[in-house]
């Protein structure tokens, strides 16, 4: 019994923090950031996780469910709509951003924009790691891989919008509050629109077009940094 939640631990969380992590560092294999540096932020991002599932845990006392499989349970589909905008995209988008403006931006390694793509995504993998932690009770079979795969990867990509604008105007000179103020929300709406599109068999295909065209965006914004670099 202890292998086999051994080998569900590692399947889970180790894993594929492990891959996509170093799916991103590859990606900015030109001046790639210490391994150090990425094992902390996705440590802070454990930890946002910790912190987010806190506050979902207080949710009731503002006459909120605490947690979207409760809602989902319900089946109410506006529920579900207003609940994925309004509570869980930027109540996670919000916890993931806060280690990154209060102590990633700081750091001298961050001084490309694709730096905060790097450093937003293993955030934002050590949250999904955390939130993996606790579906791994009920995870079995496909959907147990395909959470486990997919959920860093969605968690990384929403949380790369912020991470690329604001390490892009930190760069350039301008206002990291206007650049937050304006890709935090963005990412929020993508999260919280993925997680109404996950909900219904006959939407979920649009979840998967919805990741692919974020994917498309964050190679081309990289792309596009490495060839004005």
């Amino acid at each position: 019994m202890e292998g086999v939640i051994f080998w569900k631990i590692l399947a889970s969380i180790i894993g594929p923090a492990i891959f996509w992590i170093g799916y991103f560092y590859y990606k900015d294999r030109r001046q790639p950031e210490p391994l150090i540096n990425l094992l902390e932020a996705f440590l802070m991002g454990v930890l946002a996780g910790f912190a987010c599932f806190l506050t979902y845990r207080q949710l009731p006392m503002l006459g909120l469910p605490q947690g979207f499989n409760l809602v989902v349970a319900r089946g109410q589909a506006r529920e579900i709509f207003m609940y994925s905008l309004g509570v869980v995209g930027p109540l996670e988008e919000l916890f993931k951003f806060l280690p990154f403006a209060l102590f990633i931006l700081r750091w001298r390694d961050l001084d490309e924009p694709a730096d905060g793509v790097v450093y937003a995504s293993s955030v934002a993998i050590g949250f999904a790691s955390f939130e993996n932690l606790g579906y791994l009770p009920m995870m079995t079979g496909v959907a147990f891989f395909g959470r486990a795969v997919a959920s860093p990867l969605t968690h990384a990509l929403f949380s790369s919008i912020w991470g690329y604008f604001v390490a892009r105007a930190k760069m350039k000179g301008k206002s990291v509050f206007l650049a937050a103020l304006i890709s935090l929300p963005l990412s929020a709406v993508f999260h919280g629109l993925f997680n109404v599109l996950t909900v219904s068999n006959y939407l979920r295909v649009y979840s998967a077009i919805l990741v692919l065209l974020l994917w498309l965006l964050l190679i081309y914004l990289l792309e596009r940094h490495k060839k004005t670099a």
